[in-house]
């Protein structure tokens, strides 16, 4: 039976990663269609990111496969299909990104009483600067003294400027006619603390809030700035890498049990 389920575990892992590739051929597709005619990185990054505003639907995540692994996010081309919520339309953006040689990654801004992660953005890496973009509502975030602004300034206490990039479309919803500009709504929701701004969302769970006080103390301070690659943007990978892990357990259990009763057998 063990056997069974390791070879089980292999196949369907292999299959998600041929799936992945399969998906990452459209994403990529996709995005340079949006970036046609950008004459440099950071034109391709606005490109692209005022393309997904105006074009993919607010609403929820897509789970991906069932309910049971909502936890793993949604797949980028569903979200491009479909709707998605600020965290599956950032992560469309962060994957669209990634096919076209542009790296970025996630980070989460909170806000108090708490705090409590309430936002995602993305991180981008253009032309050797940081600079963090709204794509779910069109602005990206300026410092101060003019120019972009990174996670650890934000962490340091510098209060951004947000400044729109989108000016002559409006983001649409999933199942209705509405639509909404570009640029923050006036209200305490979107007053955000980004001196706490982390690159994960740590207070959607109890599970979640203990995992960090301990990564919190263990990394002294260090998980609040872990990047994570784009490629863990994939519900796709993070299954398969999940099952190749719970096949070399298996394995690793069949090898202990055999070394155990190898032990207990009695010699000739």
């Amino acid at each position: 039976m063990i056997d069974a389920a390791i070879v089980s575990f292999a196949i369907v892992a292999t299959g998600l990663l041929y799936l992945y590739r399969r998906r990452r051929f459209c994403i990529a597709a996709f995005a340079r269609r949006a970036t046609l005619g950008s004459r440099s990185q950071d034109d391709a990054a606005f490109a692209l990111a005022r393309t997904i505003f105006s074009n993919v639907k607010r609403g929820q995540d897509p789970p991906f496969v069932t309910r049971l692994l909502a936890p793993l996010g949604a797949s980028p081309p569903c979200v491009l299909d479909r709707e998605a919520c600020c965290s599956g339309i950032t992560r469309l953006f962060i994957a669209s990104l990634d096919t076209i040689g542009i790296r970025s990654a996630q980070i989460t801004v909170y806000r108090q009483p708490g705090p409590v992660g309430v936002h995602c953005l993305a991180q981008v890496e253009i032309a050797g600067a940081r600079t963090i973009i709204d794509v779910d509502y069109g602005v990206w975030l300026k410092h101060p003294n003019g120019g972009p602004i990174e996670l650890r300034e934000l962490r340091a206490g510098v209060t951004p400027i947000i400044e729109r990039f989108v000016f002559d479309k409006e983001a649409p919803y999933a199942g209705s006619a509405k639509t909404r500009p570009s640029g923050y709504p006036d209200g305490d929701y979107y007053r955000f603390d980004f001196s706490q701004t982390r690159t994960a969302n740590w207070t959607m769970s109890a599970l979640r809030r203990v995992v960090y006080r301990v990564l919190n103390r263990v990394t002294e301070g260090r998980v609040n700035y872990f990047l994570l690659p784009p490629v863990l943007e994939w519900p796709e990978v993070l299954l398969a890498l999940s099952l190749y892990a719970l096949a070399l357990m298996c394995i690793a259990a069949k090898t202990m049990y055999a070394i155990v009763v190898g032990f207990a057998l009695p010699g000739p």
